[in-house]
């Protein structure tokens, strides 16, 4: 292994050679139509056909830009961080590329450079350069001294949000978890899933799919690409639908936690804070509930004392006051092992979760008809129902796709099969 290098070290994007070849260039914030997300994500006994086919039914909702993320696509590399990085040309690459081979990082790259998107699609559509390196963490000597950490997560994170700091505008990495990859483009969701051949992980053993369709409504002055959804970083992710009002808030609440962002969206920030209250500040999921999605004062009236005093205790924190998710917003994240998702405090958001018979899978949609075509296509029946506006259902994703019950499932009470 080569030494691991300072980062004043790393190449510039300044230096590339706009000359050598044509650019694949972005789409700016100009090429956003009108419309609502198309959302949907599956876990446990997941079936890639029947994901993708019934996403793409909600394509109309979302015109330009998907995402994929599937988890479990990367069974004989389990140990290793799979970064998927996006450049915004070739010649972009060639020059700040030296970052992970020549691991100036500060990471371990196994094997070669693998190229993400087929060559068919560079042919066929206006892409950026997207590659794909695995790597690992170094000695806990090595992160003490540059990251002051020896969790491995951490340190790689913190190499995340750095490279995407540097280079924001010319270079980001957009999935760097474990067994996990995310795939974003600028086009439909049929067009993301042949650019990247996605149907080739059809027999890969899955536990998770995320699919997102429609560029973000809030982006950051380096266009749509660096905005897409999923937003990930590690074994974390999120896909979003609606437009926060509180995103000033939400702002303000983060930097207040010293929290680094490295998109810049309304819908990474709703990631961010969950992150930040379920792993670092180690809250419960009906404190999640609470911090993000506040109580009417008829609600607040049903609750016990110690639980309305732990409640405002909550809520009136300086920097949680902030967390607070207004606006029209649905979501499905998922924090590490946690999956969690919600609805925003008004129901103005729809967000549709469907559960199998054998509780082996649960499916949330944008729409009710991809709980249906989901049910037909695997051959499995599902119950279905609308989430509950402001409130949040978290479950536990084993790494077999096993499911466990954690907080605010009420389909075992509510609603008959659907027939196949």
């Amino acid at each position: 292994m080569k030494p691991f290098e300072d980062s004043q070290t790393w190449p510039s994007a300044d230096h590339v050679d706009q000359e050598e070849g044509p650019a694949r260039t972005d789409c700016g914030s100009a090429g956003i139509g009108p419309g609502a997300c198309g959302l949907y994500a599956a876990i446990g006994k997941v079936n890639l056909r029947a994901a993708f086919e019934s996403a793409i039914t909600m394509q109309e909702r979302g015109t330009f830009g998907a995402g994929v993320l599937l988890r479990g696509i990367y069974p004989k590399r389990p140990d290793h961080y799979a970064f998927h990085v996006l450049y915004r040309n070739r010649a972009t690459a060639k020059t700040i590329e030296p970052v992970f081979t020549d691991e100036k990082i500060g990471m371990r790259h196994f094997g070669e450079m693998e190229p993400l998107v087929t060559p068919e699609a560079y042919r066929k559509y206006d892409l950026p350069e997207m590659r794909r390196y695995f790597l690992s963490a170094p000695s806990v000597d090595y992160m003490m001294r540059k990251k002051h950490t020896s969790v491995k997560d951490e340190y790689v994170r913190a190499v995340v949000e750095e490279y995407n700091r540097r280079y924001m505008g010319d270079s980001r990495i957009f999935s760097s978890g474990k067994n996990v990859g995310v795939f974003l483009t600028a086009m439909e969701l049929n067009e993301t899933i042949e650019a990247f051949d996605l149907y080739q992980y059809e027999k890969k053993p899955l536990t998770a799919i995320m699919i997102h369709m429609r560029w973000p409504t809030k982006i950051v002055s380096s266009g749509v690409w660096w905005g897409a959804h999923p937003i990930s970083f590690l074994n974390s992710a999120i896909i979003h639908n609606g437009d926060l009002s509180s995103s000033a808030s939400n702002r303000q609440g983060l930097e207040a936690a010293d929290v680094q962002r490295m998109v810049g969206t309304d819908s990474e920030a709703i990631l961010l804070e969950l992150d930040d209250l379920v792993r670092k500040r180690n809250l419960d999921y009906q404190q999640v509930e609470w911090v993000m999605c506040r109580k009417f004062p008829d609600e607040l009236n049903n609750i016990d004392a110690a639980g309305r005093d732990e409640y405002q205790k909550l809520v009136n924190n300086p920097i949680l006051a902030r967390y607070k998710m207004s606006g029209p917003s649905s979501f499905v994240s998922i924090i590490g092992a946690k999956i969690i998702a919600g609805r925003d405090r008004d129901g103005l958001r729809q967000l549709w979760m469907g559960r199998s018979d054998d509780q082996k899978t649960v499916i949330w949609g944008s729409e009710e008809k991809v709980i249906y075509q989901s049910a037909w296509i695997a051959k499995k029946k599902f119950k279905a129902i609308n989430c509950e506006p402001g409130r949040l259902v978290a479950f536990e994703l084993g790494d077999d796709g096993s499911i466990t019950d954690t907080f605010g499932d009420t389909l075992k009470q509510k609603r008959e099969s659907i027939p196949i």
